[in-house]
């Protein structure tokens, strides 16, 4: 249907049978942004798997802060590699130099995510909110997208898949003609309509 595209937009694994399954599913692309993987290597895997019926967008889920308080944030379109444990300053500073797209994961979600002030301090760079995470308890998805209404920033939702049997249990739908990753990048930046489902 055009019009419709259909995207995991958090995967942590990629090989030939998430592929599959992804086709299945009928997404149209994923954005794969594994742990501790050098930004050339994503790219050259997302590119590998990428074909005429799945694009495959390399990301990245920056670490940012000291192990113990560490905050993670989804980098999309990124020149430059942002290491993992700078302070989360640092790496909003960067990712806004960049121009990158800028999503936040499961947020407020145990020690690991951007709490809602940290969020509202960075509104200006951040491009989504993830609003439905299948990890969650169902409190963390309310709480989530009313931190998105909120904020009045757009929502995403994604399989946060560590396992190639969620990829694609849940996706989003944005509602603009895409036909390559760069369509993709203008959609989630201008706020592009979209649904989580």
């Amino acid at each position: 249907m055009s019009g419709v595209f259909r995207v995991d937009l958090h995967v942590k694994v990629l090989d030939e049978a998430v592929v599959r399954r992804a086709k299945r599913r009928g997404l149209d692309a994923l954005v794969y942004a594994p742990h501790f993987t050098r930004l050339p290597d994503i790219r050259e895997r997302a590119a590998a798997f990428t074909d005429s019926e799945l694009l495959v967008v390399p990301a990245r889920e920056v670490f940012a802060g000291a192990w113990h308080e560490r905050k993670h944030v989804l980098a999309l379109d990124l020149e430059d590699p942002v290491p993992d444990f700078i302070p989360l300053a640092s790496a909003m500073a960067e990712f806004e130099r960049q121009d990158a797209v800028v999503l936040v994961p499961h947020p407020d979600y145990a020690t690991v995510s951007l709490d809602p002030e940290e969020v509202a301090a960075y509104r200006e760079t951040v491009d989504a909110i993830e609003t439905y995470n299948p990890r969650h308890f169902a409190g963390h998805n309310r709480r989530a997208g009313r931190l998105a209404a909120d904020l009045d920033l757009p929502a995403f939702g994604s399989s946060y898949a560590h396992l190639r049997g969620t990829v694609g249990e849940v996706w989003t739908t944005v509602e603009r003609d895409i036909a390559d990753a760069d369509d993709l990048l203008a959609a989630l930046r201008e706020g592009a309509p979209r649904r989580v489902e």
